[in-house]
């Protein structure tokens, strides 16, 4: 849920990082900046999300 918070606060206010990509994208009518953006998101996404998730695991069957 950070991460997400992260790309809003680009969305918003920023000047680098993805979200300030997918808004600059959408601006400029670049179809190809805003899906990069998303699959960059994506990916992100599911890597961190794994990482946790073995993480979890391993401390969960550790007790």
């Amino acid at each position: 849920m950070s991460c997400i918070g992260i790309i809003m606060g680009e969305f918003l206010v920023s000047k680098k990082g993805i979200g300030y990509l997918i808004i600059y994208g959408t601006q400029v009518f670049n179809l190809n900046i805003v899906m990069s953006g998303i699959i960059i998101l994506v990916i992100l996404s599911f890597l961190i999300y794994e990482i946790v998730h073995f993480i979890e695991k391993k401390i969960v069957h550790e007790k």
